[in-house]
């Protein structure tokens, strides 16, 4: 295995995490603050006419409204005193207005208010301006008077009063969790466009009795955020002459540790890997992968799937005990189920590619729809747990057979938490609906297993039990 040393060509992390913080937040904003000083420089170019003598037509009632050059100091000092008090003022209730909502979610909620652009420009409006208006206090002397620019900093400043009231407004209601929901939802699909050139490259499963050569380990820690697939294949395909394949052992955004399995070398059983090309091979395969310390939604779908998990356990759980999270959490998983399901019947791939990579993200979603159904049972949450299955059962009538593969062992396993319920009319009224999906869709014995356990349920109500003696146990022979 290469060692951790060997690797100089790997990227250091500090420049990965500037270019993760500019890629997530900061490319905006300071954008737009970096517009302000250009603007301020056209605008010092334009204000020379009046130090110059050359007035223009019809603006002469201008450069007497804003007086000498200290009444106009007067004026921008005001400005920039005025407007970095209520920016900082402003930005101060906004972020204590995120922290509330990260706690009453997760912290998820503040991944999604930096991601949004409307934020970020914001941001960078208000330090815009102030950059904007200190720039022009600066310019501001007997030999020259910044008109232009001072009326430019009154209108604006004026402007920016006004967007105090919208950005509060888009704050609060970002703070709502079918927003933040929507919000990750949206970016998810997005994310799963950037999973298509790796799905198409590859291929899903490795070869058949081939041999396993060797098993390439990671040579640092963080997140797999990234493969190069066409130096990987040039150098498999040089070296393996179309009898070497390479696996990539965990899906992109997984975070491993030194030493963990990373890639998987196997060998057609007729063909024998000379070792030098097999240890080339290896330390290509190692060069091509980039790590992170930190995940990136904008391309990667699994970490917004864990997003939504992480919202729906916390709020379904009893640490919040608020169903509305979890059921917009359901909704989403549902929407998302339903888009990729088309595709795992017909997975993308390359049949002549030597390298393979699992798909597993249509699975994840499908395991963070089982996950609301296991903590609905901790926190008794039966609507909750009525409309986790309802989805199931919705879901079932029209997706793909991998996907409703899937679906029904999600049922199946469902129904070791049943017990802990009281069977409502919703919750009723939604294992009914799920018994005849799996039915309808060939599942007969789950569906059994299902109607059987709705019915034992139903025999403990209008008795007095706990959670534990509601569904009494089975005897033994």
């Amino acid at each position: 295995m290469p060692s951790p040393s060997s690797l100089t060509s790997a990227p250091h992390r500090l420049i990965r995490a500037i270019r993760r913080a500019f890629n997530q937040f900061l490319a905006l904003p300071l954008a737009t603050v970096a517009g302000f000083v250009g603007l301020n420089a056209g605008v010092y170019l334009a204000d020379r006419v009046w130090s110059e003598g050359r007035v223009p037509d019809g603006l002469a009632w201008l450069g007497k409204l804003c007086g000498d050059h200290q009444a106009i100091g007067s004026l921008l000092t005001t400005l920039a005193s005025s407007i970095i008090t209520v920016t900082s003022i402003t930005f101060s209730l906004l972020l204590i207005a995120v922290q509330q909502g990260s706690a009453a979610l997760t912290a998820q909620v503040t991944d999604q208010f930096m991601m949004r652009r409307a934020n970020q420009l914001y941001f960078g409006y208000f330090v815009g301006l102030s950059v904007f208006v200190l720039l022009t206090l600066l310019t501001n002397s007997a030999f020259h008077r910044p008109v232009f620019g001072t009326m430019l900093a009154l209108i604006m400043t004026t402007a920016a009063l006004c967007l105090i009231i919208l950005m509060i407004y888009n704050t609060i209601d970002q703070m709502r969790p079918e927003q933040i929901v929507l919000f990750i939802h949206r970016r998810i699909l997005r994310a799963r466009e950037h999973d298509e050139p790796v799905l198409s490259q590859t291929r899903r499963a490795p070869r058949r009795h081939w041999v396993l050569a060797s098993t390439i380990r990671s040579p640092e820690s963080g997140h797999v955020v990234g493969v190069e697939r066409t130096q990987l294949r040039t150098a498999v395909e040089s070296r393996g002459r179309g009898g070497v394949e390479l696996e990539l052992l965990v899906p992109l955004g997984s975070q491993l540790a030194v030493g963990d399995p990373l890639f998987a070398l196997r060998v057609d059983p007729h063909q024998v890997l000379d070792p030098k090309h097999r240890e080339e091979i290896a330390h290509a395969a190692v060069a091509a992968v980039t790590f992170d310390a930190g995940r990136d939604l904008k391309q990667d779908a699994r970490y917004g799937l864990h997003q939504l998990a992480t919202i729906a356990w916390t709020s379904t759980s009893t640490a919040k005990s608020n169903p509305n999270p979890g059921q917009s959490v359901v909704h989403a998983l549902r929407d998302i189920i339903a888009l990729w399901s088309p595709r795992e019947a017909d997975p993308q791939e390359d049949p002549s590619s030597p390298l393979v990579y699992a798909d597993r993200t249509p699975s994840e979603a499908t395991d963070a729809l089982e996950l609301i159904i296991l903590v609905a049972s901790e926190s008794m949450q039966a609507q909750t747990l009525a409309d986790a299955l309802r989805t199931v059962a919705i879901l079932l009538g029209h997706v793909s057979q991998p996907t409703a593969e899937r679906l029904a062992d999600v049922a199946r396993r469902a129904v070791s938490s049943l017990g802990e319920h009281v069977l409502t009319r919703q919750l009723a009224a939604a294992l009914d609906e799920l018994t005849d999906a799996l039915d309808r869709r060939g599942f007969a014995t789950i569906a059994g297993a299902v109607a059987d356990a709705a019915t034992q349920l139903g025999a403990s109500l209008g008795k007095l039990n706990s959670r534990s003696t509601r569904v009494p146990a089975v005897a033994g022979p």
